[in-house]
């Protein structure tokens, strides 16, 4: 991942279909500042793939999820959230990010 020097939190945003797989999101400093994070060339997504698959396959309508937010602190805490209904949630738009950035910045991992 490519992130800030000094990073506390990490907040990916993970789209995945059967098709494809993208990533992104924010990395936050101490301060609570956020930049934008995008993986680097080296990145696997293959991890995010298997997990989808095995959450559709369990699912008992056999549905995956739409996107997935996954929190990780410097200090090794995991939080994550998963959308199986609103494909805009988690949207990031020229007019909205700054609100993102400020939601994910108070939002504990």
């Amino acid at each position: 991942m490519t992130s800030q020097n000094g990073w506390q939190k990490l907040v990916l945003i993970c789209e995945v279909d059967d098709d494809s797989t993208s990533v992104f999101g924010y990395s936050y400093d101490l301060s609570g500042s956020g930049k934008l994070t995008a993986p680097s060339i080296d990145f696997s997504t293959d991890p995010v793939q298997a997990l989808y698959a095995v959450m559709k396959a369990d699912n008992p309508n056999g549905r995956g999820w739409l996107k997935c937010m996954i929190r990780i602190s410097r200090n090794g805490e995991i939080g994550a959230d998963f959308e199986y209904n609103d494909a805009k949630r988690w949207e990031h738009t020229t007019d909205n990010y700054k609100e993102r950035i400020a939601e994910y910045a108070a939002m504990p991992v």
